[in-house]
């Protein structure tokens, strides 16, 4: 898998994608990491939910298009190594709905959290 796959841009290395996005080099590494070698995501998925958490809206907004990203490579490139890239869409698909907890391409819908309830004064 490209690096640009992850970047969204075919001159833009991983690492300057994310200090573009103020993404920790780690959690950037960690993601591309495991989409590029997927048997490695158990040992990543803790690392990984651990750092996006101290991300900006607009750092995590930029990682769901990025899993986006390879998810859409994934399939329009199966033919390529059939086993690896469905290995890929899935570690994909997985860390979206993890990070996320919904996939935006399979038409999940993202349920809001319910706010309580305001007590109204008598």
């Amino acid at each position: 898998m490209e690096n640009s796959i992850i970047t969204g841009d075919r001159r833009l290395s991983v690492e300057k994608w994310a200090k573009k996005w103020k993404i920790e080099m780690e959690l950037a590494g960690s993601i591309t990491k495991a989409v590029r070698e997927p048997e490695e995501t158990p040992y990543l998925l803790e690392k990984i939910t651990k750092d996006f958490s101290h991300l900006s809206r607009r750092g995590k907004r930029e990682v769901r298009n990025a899993l986006l990203r390879v998810q859409v490579h994934c399939s329009i490139n199966s033919d390529s190594d059939p086993i690896k890239v469905s290995k890929q869409l899935f570690v994909s698909q997985i860390l979206e709905k993890v990070l996320f907890g919904s996939n935006m391409l399979f038409g999940e819908d993202i349920v809001p959290e319910e706010k309580p309830a305001r007590k109204r004064k008598s």
